[in-house]
């Protein structure tokens, strides 16, 4: 008793101390738990994952190859080692051949999917939303637009960026572990269930190069809040604050004004009109490829809904609106009917606003003070600007405003996803025949071969 005694009068006499050690303590033992936990599920990963590969392969296939295409400076350059941690491992117990190409620079990815060399199966992204945009953009540049080849590439999402919405919106995740969110993006690519989802074309109308376009699966954004947001790395030293931080400390961009006219088309489930812009589209008198290609994809149709027999005045009905806001937020809303949301929010705001906004805004929830939201099929995005050079965030990269066209392209990609979320595009009927028509002159085009 007396030594209890002691052991307290000592606690009490070095309090300052006690508090510090027990602090060190307390974080030790739970940093050594949460190793415990994610090393136990890790091999339970594993132990499951080996089934794959310990499955006996005919002497008539070769494994599986999967091309990885991994951003290193993602996520503060964590990417590569957590990529190297939870995901390659899984993938070589599942019996791929794996290929991983490094990106050296920004636009890195989208150079590196456009001069791919070799086969393989499925392109996997190891980064964030902007990694995602710039694969993208690269293997739709190198099909030419043409969104009817993609079926047989379909693209894999590991979330190792800092901005992860897609791969959010795909996987939804059941908790905040980093650790399980990759595991569970790799167990996708791994069980092959992938599903078609849109994209956002987005065409320069001042380039000399119409056809370098770029596609966006997540968002657009122009104005003072993504002015701010941009700027919270200057703010490190407030460690996970500095999201918010960058909208306390950015009373400098209440002043930014959005000045443009917005031309846009209603929304729209496919029409004779769509059916002919798509047909347009692919069928370029530039290359023979490109009459074989609008026959086969004509064909495809033919066994479902023949659009170019349904009839939507309003389809090409456009409107045009001026606006004058401190933010606009263009997103893609995938649903039934794949639509752009445009988000106008007010000219001016007041600074206790602005900061609730920025908080909201990392937070994904939604804004309280948008003052009109707009649905839309096409959109023509025509700023008035001056000599200013200014920037807006395309899936969140960085690009200079110019006047711009955005169109919405249906059934655009393939990406991987859990199997009770497999869409009902998966499971659309084909024939044999018209599949090993198409995948032909896929693998004409860019030599790459079907992912089995």
């Amino acid at each position: 008793m007396a030594k209890a005694f002691g052991v307290f009068k000592t606690i009490r006499n070095n309090w300052k101390k006690s508090v510090f050690f027990t602090a060190i303590l307390s974080y030790s033992a739970n940093f050594a738990n949460e190793k415990y936990e994610t090393h136990m599920f890790m091999s339970q990963c594993c132990r499951t994952v080996s089934a794959y590969g310990d499955m006996p392969l005919s002497v008539d296939k070769k494994p599986k190859k999967v091309t990885v295409i991994l951003n290193p400076a993602a996520n503060k350059r964590n990417s590569k080692s957590d990529f190297e941690k939870y995901c390659a491992p899984l993938l070589y117990l599942a019996g791929y051949s794996v290929t991983v190409l490094t990106t050296e620079r920004e636009g890195g990815a989208r150079s590196l999917v456009e001069n791919l060399i070799g086969e393989t199966d499925a392109l996997i992204v190891a980064g964030g939303d902007g990694t995602l945009s710039e694969v993208v953009t690269g293997l739709l540049r190198r099909l030419k637009g043409d969104t009817s080849l993609t079926e047989h590439l379909p693209i894999g999402i590991l979330p190792l960026g800092r901005t992860n919405n897609v791969a959010r919106q795909l996987l939804q995740p059941q908790d905040d572990n980093h650790v399980h969110f990759l595991t569970n993006a790799t167990m996708a690519i791994i069980n092959e269930v992938n599903s078609a989802r849109p994209v956002v074309k987005i065409e320069n109308l001042e380039s000399p190069n119409p056809e370098k376009c770029v596609y966006a699966l997540n968002s657009i954004e122009w104005g003072a809040l993504r002015e701010a947001k941009v700027t919270r790395d200057q703010y490190w030293y407030f460690g996970k604050l500095r999201n918010f931080a960058a909208f306390v400390f950015g009373s400098q961009f209440l002043q930014y004004t959005v000045d443009a006219e917005l031309e846009y088309s209603p929304p729209c489930s496919g029409c004779s009109n769509c059916y002919k812009k798509v047909t347009t589209a692919i069928n370029k008198p530039s290359s023979l490829f490109s009459w074989i290609s609008w026959l086969f994809s004509f064909k495809r149709n033919s066994g479902g809904t023949d659009y170019s027999k349904i009839i939507n005045l309003e389809c090409s009905n456009y409107s045009k609106v001026p606006i004058r806001t401190f933010n606009i937020n263009i997103n893609l809303d995938v649903k039934q009917t794949p639509v752009l949301r445009i988000n106008v929010g007010p000219e001016n705001i007041s600074y206790s606003e602005f900061v609730k906004e920025g908080y909201l805004k990392f937070r994904d929830e939604n804004s309280k003070i948008q003052n009109s939201v707009i649905e839309a099929k096409d959109v023509t995005v025509t700023p008035h600007i001056d000599d200013e050079i200014k920037w807006l965030s395309i899936d969140n990269e960085d690009y200079e405003v110019k006047p711009m066209k955005l169109s919405l392209l249906p059934n655009a990609v393939y990406l991987f996803k859990p199997d009770n979320s497999m869409s009902q595009n998966q499971s659309q009927n084909k024939s044999d025949k018209e599949s090993s028509l198409s995948l032909d002159k896929f693998k004409n085009h860019i030599g790459l071969k079907q992912f089995v």
